[in-house]
Protein backbone atom coordinates (compact mmCIF):
# COMPACT_ATOMS: atom_id res chain seq x y z
CA UNK A 1 0.00 0.00 0.00
CA UNK A 2 1.36 3.70 -0.99
CA UNK A 3 0.67 6.88 0.63
CA UNK A 4 1.19 9.80 -1.62
CA UNK A 5 0.32 13.46 -0.16
CA UNK A 6 -1.80 16.06 -2.08
CA UNK A 7 -1.60 19.45 -0.12
CA UNK A 8 -3.50 18.19 3.10
CA UNK A 9 -4.83 15.06 1.55
CA UNK A 10 -3.44 11.72 1.34
CA UNK A 11 -4.27 9.72 -1.45
CA UNK A 12 -4.28 5.81 -0.83
CA UNK A 13 -3.30 2.95 -3.89
CA UNK A 14 -2.16 -0.24 -4.10
CA UNK A 15 -0.09 -0.75 -6.83
CA UNK A 16 3.61 -0.27 -8.14
CA UNK A 17 6.15 2.20 -8.23
CA UNK A 18 7.57 2.77 -12.55
CA UNK A 19 10.16 5.24 -11.25
CA UNK A 20 11.48 8.06 -9.05
CA UNK A 21 13.45 11.23 -9.94
CA UNK A 22 14.92 14.27 -8.05
CA UNK A 23 16.59 17.32 -9.11
CA UNK A 24 18.49 17.60 -5.52
CA UNK A 25 22.39 18.60 -5.84
CA UNK A 26 24.78 18.16 -2.83
CA UNK A 27 24.25 22.38 -2.65
CA UNK A 28 20.10 22.59 -2.91
CA UNK A 29 18.66 24.80 -0.71
CA UNK A 30 15.04 24.03 -2.73
CA UNK A 31 14.63 21.11 -4.66
CA UNK A 32 11.52 18.57 -6.62
CA UNK A 33 11.04 14.74 -6.19
CA UNK A 34 8.95 13.10 -8.37
CA UNK A 35 7.42 9.75 -8.17
CA UNK A 36 5.23 8.02 -10.69
CA UNK A 37 2.91 4.50 -9.51
CA UNK A 38 0.45 2.55 -11.70
CA UNK A 39 -2.40 1.61 -9.28
CA UNK A 40 -3.66 -2.30 -9.44
CA UNK A 41 -6.36 -0.47 -11.50
CA UNK A 42 -3.74 1.15 -14.36
CA UNK A 43 -4.35 4.76 -13.41
CA UNK A 44 -1.33 6.53 -13.03
CA UNK A 45 -0.73 8.59 -10.02
CA UNK A 46 2.36 11.41 -10.31
CA UNK A 47 3.26 12.54 -7.22
CA UNK A 48 5.49 15.95 -6.55
CA UNK A 49 6.90 16.98 -3.74
CA UNK A 50 8.62 20.73 -3.61
CA UNK A 51 11.53 20.03 -0.71
CA UNK A 52 13.31 22.95 0.93
CA UNK A 53 16.02 23.34 4.26
CA UNK A 54 15.78 26.94 4.30
CA UNK A 55 14.20 28.93 7.36
CA UNK A 56 13.40 32.78 8.25
CA UNK A 57 13.22 34.82 11.15
CA UNK A 58 10.10 36.58 11.98
CA UNK A 59 10.85 39.54 10.23
CA UNK A 60 11.56 37.89 6.92
CA UNK A 61 8.89 39.03 4.29
CA UNK A 62 8.79 35.41 3.20
CA UNK A 63 7.33 34.20 6.27
CA UNK A 64 4.16 36.28 5.36
CA UNK A 65 4.57 35.52 1.05
CA UNK A 66 4.64 31.74 1.90
CA UNK A 67 2.26 31.72 4.38
CA UNK A 68 4.76 30.06 7.55
CA UNK A 69 4.03 28.70 11.04
CA UNK A 70 6.32 29.49 13.40
CA UNK A 71 8.21 26.54 14.99
CA UNK A 72 11.22 26.08 17.76
CA UNK A 73 14.83 25.44 16.00
CA UNK A 74 14.71 21.93 17.38
CA UNK A 75 12.04 21.05 15.31
CA UNK A 76 14.40 21.91 12.06
CA UNK A 77 16.39 19.15 10.00
CA UNK A 78 19.59 18.28 10.78
CA UNK A 79 20.27 20.27 7.16
CA UNK A 80 18.05 23.32 7.46
CA UNK A 81 19.80 26.59 6.13
CA UNK A 82 19.38 29.73 7.74
CA UNK A 83 17.64 32.31 5.26
CA UNK A 84 20.68 34.26 2.99
CA UNK A 85 18.03 37.28 3.00
CA UNK A 86 17.29 37.67 7.09
CA UNK A 87 19.88 35.14 7.93
CA UNK A 88 18.40 34.03 11.48
CA UNK A 89 20.06 32.31 13.82
CA UNK A 90 19.11 28.70 15.51
CA UNK A 91 19.05 30.60 19.22
CA UNK A 92 15.60 32.15 18.25
CA UNK A 93 12.68 30.93 20.59
CA UNK A 94 10.89 30.46 16.94
CA UNK A 95 11.42 30.31 13.45
CA UNK A 96 9.84 29.60 10.05
CA UNK A 97 10.83 26.57 8.28
CA UNK A 98 9.57 26.35 4.63
CA UNK A 99 7.19 23.36 4.27
CA UNK A 100 7.38 20.85 1.49
CA UNK A 101 4.54 21.55 -1.05
CA UNK A 102 3.00 18.19 -1.99
CA UNK A 103 0.87 17.80 -5.51
CA UNK A 104 -0.53 14.84 -6.86
CA UNK A 105 -1.87 13.82 -10.49
CA UNK A 106 -4.37 11.03 -11.11
CA UNK A 107 -5.70 10.01 -14.32
CA UNK A 108 -6.06 6.82 -16.43
CA UNK A 109 -4.76 8.36 -19.62
CA UNK A 110 -1.02 7.55 -20.27
CA UNK A 111 -0.75 10.77 -22.44
CA UNK A 112 -2.73 12.85 -19.52
CA UNK A 113 0.54 11.81 -17.65
CA UNK A 114 2.96 13.56 -19.88
CA UNK A 115 0.75 16.70 -19.88
CA UNK A 116 0.62 17.02 -16.65
CA UNK A 117 4.52 17.05 -16.64
CA UNK A 118 5.15 19.53 -19.23
CA UNK A 119 5.70 23.29 -18.40
CA UNK A 120 5.19 26.26 -20.84
CA UNK A 121 7.95 28.90 -20.98
CA UNK A 122 6.85 33.02 -21.39
CA UNK A 123 6.45 32.34 -25.03
CA UNK A 124 4.09 29.59 -24.53
CA UNK A 125 5.91 27.01 -25.44
CA UNK A 126 5.46 23.49 -23.84
CA UNK A 127 8.97 21.55 -22.40
CA UNK A 128 9.57 19.22 -19.89
CA UNK A 129 12.32 19.46 -17.46
CA UNK A 130 15.08 17.48 -16.76
CA UNK A 131 13.89 15.90 -13.43
CA UNK A 132 10.48 15.17 -16.00
CA UNK A 133 12.35 13.28 -18.64
CA UNK A 134 14.19 11.46 -16.27
CA UNK A 135 10.79 10.17 -14.60
CA UNK A 136 9.65 9.32 -17.75
CA UNK A 137 12.80 7.54 -19.09
CA UNK A 138 12.74 4.92 -16.39
CA UNK A 139 9.13 4.74 -16.65
CA UNK A 140 9.02 4.08 -19.94
CA UNK A 141 11.09 1.38 -19.74
CA UNK A 142 8.87 -0.44 -17.30
CA UNK A 143 5.31 0.48 -18.85
CA UNK A 144 4.76 0.48 -22.52
CA UNK A 145 1.37 2.76 -22.47
CA UNK A 146 3.72 4.91 -21.40
CA UNK A 147 6.62 4.42 -23.75
CA UNK A 148 4.31 4.98 -26.69
CA UNK A 149 3.33 8.33 -25.70
CA UNK A 150 6.79 9.09 -24.01
CA UNK A 151 9.13 8.43 -27.21
CA UNK A 152 7.03 9.09 -30.15
CA UNK A 153 5.26 12.45 -30.87
CA UNK A 154 3.05 13.03 -33.65
CA UNK A 155 3.26 16.27 -35.21
CA UNK A 156 0.06 17.52 -36.47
Amino acid sequence: MYEVKDGSRTLQFSGSLLSESSSWRPDSLRWIEFQLYKTESGSYIISRVGVSVVYHGAACELVSKYKLNESTPETLRDNAVPCRECLPSRSLPFVFPEKDRTWAHVTDKPGDVMDALYKQDPGGSLYLTNVAKRLLEKASDRDDQLDMVYRLEIIP
